[in-house]
This record gives C-alpha cells, structure tokens and sequence, in this order.
C-alpha cells in the first residue's frame, strides 16, 4: 500500500509539473505572438516614415540624376529595410497579411530605385550590373528560390553592393507595377532573374550567374 500510495504521489506530482511546463508554453507562445504584432505595427510606422524620406529623394534627383554620386547611400537604406522586413517575414508564415503588407510599398521603393540607377548608368556612364529578381515563398511553385536567392547574395557580397545592384521581388506580388515589370521581362515562372536586362529563366548555378555578368 506504501508503494502504491509513493506511486500515486509521484503521478500525481508529475502531472501538475507537466501541467505548468505546458500552460507556461501557451502563456509564453501567446507572449511572443503579441509581442511580435506590436513589432509589425511598430515596423510598419517605421517604413511609412522611411519610405517618405527616400521618395521624396528620389524626386528631387530625377531632373540632376548625372550630378549626384552617393546611390551607395541609397541602395543601403534599401538593403537595410530589406533585412529587417526578411527578419520580420522569418517569424511569421510567408503568406502572413502582416508581412505582405509591409512587401508591397518596399517592392514600389525598389523599382524607383532600379530606375534611378538604370537612368544613371545609360546616361552618366556609371559602371555595374542591375539584377531584378523574381522568386516566390511557395515551395511548391519555386524549390529553387531560396538557393538562386543565395548565389545572388554571395555574388553581390563577393563583388561589392557598389558593383552589383539586386532588386527580388515576389512573383506573386498583386502590385500593378511589379506585374508590369514582369510583362515587359516576359517572366513567366520562377527563379527568374533579369540581368542588365537580359531575362534568364530557371534555376542558374554560381557559374552560370558569373558567366551572365561577365557578357554585360
């Protein structure tokens, strides 16, 4: 009876332990979800700011562009918004509203930003390669998305973000211009990548990235 009685406490005790590990994962999961929304909010406030300052930027280069030589600056603000929607996005399921709200005016920053530096480079002889890149979170429509989204990386790391200039947009991106980009680059599936305008479709090995850079 002794034994059984040790048994039964034991149970007993490792039930209410099981218990509050348990109900202390919910509070705590609950927790890091709320704190992550008001991280969303938060960030979105943020990016309205920060996209504001950088339009208006871009408007006043539009008539001088030859005149002004600091697009480094501009393109590190991009990445450095870029990066910490891409953190955001890694806390949440891709498809989040949360997140693909914060992607589309990024994505609209970015071609603004493609077309002041490609207006730089026809015109004023600046010198380094543009790569729009088109991929998709969707597994099932692109398994090669996130290895081309990492040559790219590698490549631009490799050569320098003043030599090599990378725009990625999401292929399923509902915004007009994005769509519009993909109709004039005749992007039909993905991984796509237009480099210095010369649409490549398909997945491209280091190699065969480095080969497409080096005919211009």
């Amino acid at each position: 009876m002794a034994r059984d009685k040790v048994k039964y406490t034991n149970l007993a005790i490792a039930f209410v332990v099981a218990a509050i590990i348990f109900f202390s994962g919910l509070f705590l999961g609950e927790k890091i979800t709320s704190i992550k929304v008001q991280e969303v909010g938060q960030f979105q406030e943020e990016l309205r700011n920060s996209l504001a300052s950088l339009e208006l930027r871009y408007k006043l280069l539009e008539s001088n562009v030859c005149e002004f030589s600091n697009f480094n600056e501009f393109g590190e603000e991009l990445d450095a918004l870029g990066s910490r929607i891409a953190n955001i996005e890694a806390g949440y399921d891709k498809d989040d509203p949360r997140v693909l709200s914060l992607k589309e005016p990024y994505f609209l920053l970015e071609i603004r930003h493609y077309l002041l530096l490609k207006e730089a480079k026809d015109k004023c002889g600046e010198d380094y390669d543009l790569v729009l890149y088109f991929y998709s979170n969707d597994k099932e429509q692109c398994k090669d998305c996130d290895n081309q989204g990492y040559i790219l990386g590698y490549l631009q790391k490799k050569a320098g973000y003043d030599k090599i200039k990378v725009y990625s947009f999401d292929v399923r991106s509902e915004s007009p211009s994005v769509q519009t980009l993909k109709s004039i680059h005749d992007v039909i599936q993905v991984p796509a990548m237009v480099i210095n305008e010369k649409t490549n479709t398909g997945f491209l090995t280091l190699e065969e990235v480095e080969e497409v850079l080096k005919e211009g």
